[in-house]
This record gives C-alpha cells, sequence and structure tokens, in this order.
C-alpha cells in the first residue's frame, strides 16, 4: 500500500470515529432532555398575528379559548403582532381546543367579535395531553393570506 492509500485509509478511519461520537452525541442529547413539570397548568396557549405591514392596521386584539366546546377563558391583550397568552389545567386525555378572536373597534370603545371571513382558519386542533408534561400550541394567523397554523411542543 502507497502514501495515498494510507493517507486515504486513515481519512476513512478518522470518518467512521466522528460518525460514531455523532451518534453517540445525539443519543445522549436525545436521552437527557427535561421537561418541565406542570404545577399551575398544563397547557398554554399562544397566538399572536404575521404579514401586518402597517401599524394603523395592528389593532389591540385576544383571543377566546374554547376546551372541549366549553368557553375556559380568554388570551392577555395585545397588539394583533404581539404574542397574547392563556393558561389551563386540563385531565390528560385527547382533547379540543378551539379559539375565537376579538378585536378593539376604537369608534364603540369596546371589544368586538371579529366576522367569519376575519376570524382564523382553521381556528381548532385536536391533541393529546400527556400526563406531566406541559404541552404549548401556538397559532400563527397570516392576516395577508387569511390563513393560521398550529404548532405543538412539549416543554
Amino acid at each position: 500500500m502507497g502514501i495515498m492509500g494510507r493517507c486515504l485509509y486513515f481519512i476513512y478511519l478518522i470518518i467512521l470515529i466522528f460518525q460514531l461520537f455523532c451518534v453517540e452525541e445525539r443519543k445522549t442529547v436525545k436521552d437527557i432532555r427535561v421537561y418541565r413539570e406542570p404545577k399551575g397548568y398544563n397547557i398554554k396557549f399562544i397566538g399572536y398575528d404575521i404579514n401586518i405591514n402597517n401599524p394603523e392596521r395592528d389593532r389591540r386584539a385576544y383571543y377566546k379559548v374554547y376546551i372541549d366546546k366549553l368557553e375556559v377563558g380568554r388570551t392577555t391583550i395585545g397588539l394583533e403582532s404581539q404574542l397574547k397568552t392563556f393558561e389551563y389545567k386540563i385531565q390528560s386525555n385527547r382533547h379540543l381546543l378551539m379559539v375565537e378572536k376579538y378585536a378593539l373597534d376604537e369608534k364603540r370603545g369596546k371589544y368586538i367579535k371579529l366576522n367569519n371571513i376575519e376570524q382564523p382558519k382553521p381556528n381548532f386542533i385536536y391533541f393529546n395531553l400527556p400526563l406531566d408534561k406541559v404541552v404549548v400550541i401556538t397559532l400563527i394567523n397570516d392576516i395577508i393570506y387569511n390563513k393560521s397554523s398550529f404548532g405543538i411542543d412539549v416543554e
């Protein structure tokens, strides 16, 4: 075996060793993920809007939150582009979360439920709530395309 062959063999060995360490590292990182234990709540909803291109169109708003078709509360109030949150505690099971969006009508001086055209679509999601974990559901509503998307994560 010439010098070129030995160099290629050595490089191949280094790549194999590197791959083994990377695989072992991924297993280690995956195995030690620690979840926050639910104390006051085990579900957290976050909602906000994107693609608001004019501050005049960024209204103050909030979401009413329904779980399994029962109204359980509402989010904090903020501009549509800001995060609005709601925390709640329910039993571990499969659940349905639905939301309704309300915005401030400055002329009337009160919050009005937006009409069906302006409501997020879809405005619901089914999710599983595991035992002893906090589930975070995020709603991102695109104002321009009138479409929303949900994301689910576990804290």
